[in-house]
């Protein structure tokens, strides 16, 4: 009577329950491909979660506390929340981590638990900690389960939480059971202890308060040295050799229209027979990003070589845990490289970003510019957009070709030491979610050959390009930390070489003492240099909005011609017209981020052809630009009314912060 009383009171038989309904959630869970599965999931976890609630209450109530039930209530809570974890690995690849990591600390625990009771210790329920951890990770999976398109960097942060929180309770279960194995006590004495205890918390907030500031100096200062150009380059700087005597063997045409853009990647990976180089700041699982990535799947899987240079800031907020990046990187054929991965160990290399954008199929054709892989800068899909721009070189084979040089440039990249080939464990690779994301790869490319088989035809470039003289590019070095300022001093010499009308679009102009005084010489030399920028209004960068309205009479003492673009959307590409044979397009913004602390890369194009179009599209978009005049109140531009709330609230902390971090952004 009293070992049934022991086994099977109500408490008991509830936590019997809460655990066969386990796997019931499971298989719904892992079915579910509509609202109804996701609803029946839901319920049976709410069921699970009430009776976890009610067991202790009608325990304690009606005096059913049993040693076997406070050994059967965490079991069942353990193996809910293992259950739940591994749900969760059929949505997030970095839920294996939790749940193995959940599974050691939850092997000790049963392991201290049979140590205590043979040493005769008396066997105590949760402790406070072990409770505040259930209620970490029971709110964690629930908004991990039950809330869709979480994005990416905030899914990683819970998941992360949550691994801090078991790492947490598992160092306070480990000081307990040393105190009972040596002591027998449950609790620490009382008095000075308790007082240790305190001055023990005070001193690791005091440090952690100081860690942080270490971190943020450590991340900032150095970049406060700003390089100047060495003697070797400028004097292996030659303007002249961007100009070529006869026709060279590219041909050359800028991609102005996003919706082309992306159909000209897809068209440039669906016809690579042996090798894909794309490399790019930012990418996204989006509508576009998403094609992309099928496309270049779909190219791996017949035997093309894939290799992916991707910058390690955007990679931590975007790839990693990411299933769809996961299900391209275990693609045979693929790899994907990063580039000065994030480490908060590190915090000095922090500022130091790849910034190039361009793709290159085979050694035949490639497209260079300012577009990152995702929906802002690509594709026809409704919402928001950037206005940026590629050119698109052929290698017509009859003559020299600039793809050679930029494909010398990628290997360079690749080669440095900062440069890392992503990896990650086999249980990740074969995890559902990953096999699934795969699935869902294969089957999108074949809805677009389906849906959109014009993007997929052959076409002769030679019918729809520019003859080119020359094609040279300009770049920044490739290391870490604080760069020479090649690309800007490069840019200007060849405006200073050239003469005559130059324009210069830029989404953002910030400035430190050599940019100002380089844009004054030149513009002494040449009145008419014309620069287009965002206003204030059409701005995508707070920083660069707000730096521009406080720096304005100091960019317009250069002498520069400045126009402020108010289109329907942010403009966001980075070209020079130089007089009316060199185009210059690529990455680089005018700013000291682009000067000193980012690689970025322009291509420098002569044709007067490829001139005449740039021209075009530029008279196109100053349409909807005006003079940049100083009205005495510049700040009221930034806090106009028709400027929502949330960024005017924003723009009021960076109006502070910009002239002490202004080096930085």
């Amino acid at each position: 009577m009293k070992r049934t009383k022991e086994y099977f009171s109500i408490p008991n038989l509830m936590g019997y329950f809460r655990i066969a309904l386990l796997p019931v959630f499971l298989v719904l869970y892992y079915r579910a491909d509509s609202k109804p599965y996701y609803m029946a999931a839901l319920l049976v976890l709410g069921v699970s979660f009430l009776t976890d609630f009610l067991d202790g209450k009608i325990a304690r109530k009606f005096n059913m506390v049993t040693d076997f039930g406070k050994v059967l209530d965490p079991v069942a809570d353990k193996l809910t929340q293992g259950g739940i974890a591994l749900a969760l690995t059929f949505q997030y690849p970095l839920t294996i981590r939790l749940l193995i990591f959940f599974l050691l600390k939850e092997v000790y625990m049963a392991v201290m638990g049979l140590i205590l009771i043979k040493k005769g210790r008396k066997i105590v329920g949760a402790l406070w900690y072990g409770k505040a951890c259930t209620c970490i990770l029971d709110g964690g999976i629930l908004l991990l389960l039950f809330v869709p398109n979480l994005p990416l960097l905030v899914s990683n942060a819970v998941i992360y939480l949550l691994m801090a929180a078991i790492a947490f309770t598992w160092a306070m279960y480990l000081v307990f059971h040393i105190r009972m194995l040596t002591t027998g006590e449950q609790e620490p004495g009382k008095g000075k202890e308790q007082k240790k205890g305190k001055a023990k918390i005070l001193l690791i907030a005091g440090i952690l308060f100081l860690a942080v500031i270490c971190f943020i100096l450590c991340a900032v200062l150095p970049y406060r040295r700003q390089p100047e150009v060495s003697g070797e380059y400028k004097e292996a700087f030659q303007a002249d050799r961007f100009y070529g005597e006869e026709i060279s063997g590219d041909r050359a045409v800028i991609i102005e229209d996003n919706g082309d853009a992306l159909r000209e990647r897809i068209r440039l990976i669906s016809q690579a027979k042996e090798r894909i180089i794309l490399s790019t700041f930012e990418m996204r699982s989006d509508t576009s990003g998403m094609q992309v990535m099928a496309a270049l799947r779909a190219a791996a899987l017949r035997g093309v070589r894939v290799e992916i240079l991707l910058d390690g800031f955007a990679f931590w907020t975007q790839v990693e845990g990411n299933p769809w990046f996961y299900a391209l990187e275990t693609t045979d054929n693929v790899d994907i490289i990063v580039y000065n991965k994030a480490n908060v160990l590190t915090p000095w290399r922090g500022m130091s970003r790849m910034h190039d954008k361009y793709i290159i199929a085979d050694d035949s054709v490639y497209l260079l510019g300012g577009r990152n892989t995702f929906d802002y800068f690509l594709g026809d899909q409704e919402g928001h957009k950037n206005y940026d721009r590629d050119v698109l070189v052929y290698n017509t084979g009859q003559g020299e070709s600039s793809v050679y040089e930029l494909i010398g440039y990628f290997e360079e990249m690749i080669g440095q030491d900062c440069c890392r080939l992503w990896e990650h464990g086999q249980l990740e690779r074969r995890s559902a979610s990953v096999q699934k994301a795969a699935a869902e790869l294969d089957s999108l490319y074949s809805r677009m050959q389906e849906e959109n088989p014009r993007q997929f035809e052959e076409v002769d470039y030679r019918e729809v390009t520019f003859p080119v003289s020359y094609i040279g590019l300009l770049s920044n070095p490739t290391g870490l930390y604080p760069k020479e300022p090649q690309v800007f001093w490069g840019i200007c010499r060849l405006i200073e070489h050239a003469g005559g009308e130059t324009i210069i679009h830029t989404p953002y102009i910030m400035c430190n003492d050599f940019m100002y005084d380089t844009f004054a010489e030149i513009c002494r030399e040449n009145e008419n240099i014309t620069l287009m920028t965002n206003a204030s209004k059409t701005n995508g960068n707070y920083f660069g909005a707000v730096d521009y309205v406080l720096n304005k009479e100091k960019i317009l003492n250069t002498g520069l011609k400045v126009l402020e673009y108010s289109g329907a959307y942010s403009y966001h590409g980075k070209s020079v017209l130089i007089g009316d044979r060199l185009s210059v397009i690529g990455s680089f913004n005018m700013d000291m981020k682009s000067v000193y602390q980012d690689t970025e890369l322009m291509l420098v194009i002569d044709s007067a052809e490829v001139n005449g179009q740039l021209k075009d599209i530029f008279l196109d978009y100053q349409k909807n630009a005006v003079p940049a005049v100083l009205s005495g109140s510049e700040a009221d531009e930034l806090f106009a009314e028709d400027v929502p709330k949330g960024t005017r609230m924003l723009r009021r902390i960076i109006l502070w912060f910009d002239p002490w971090l202004r080096f930085l952004m």
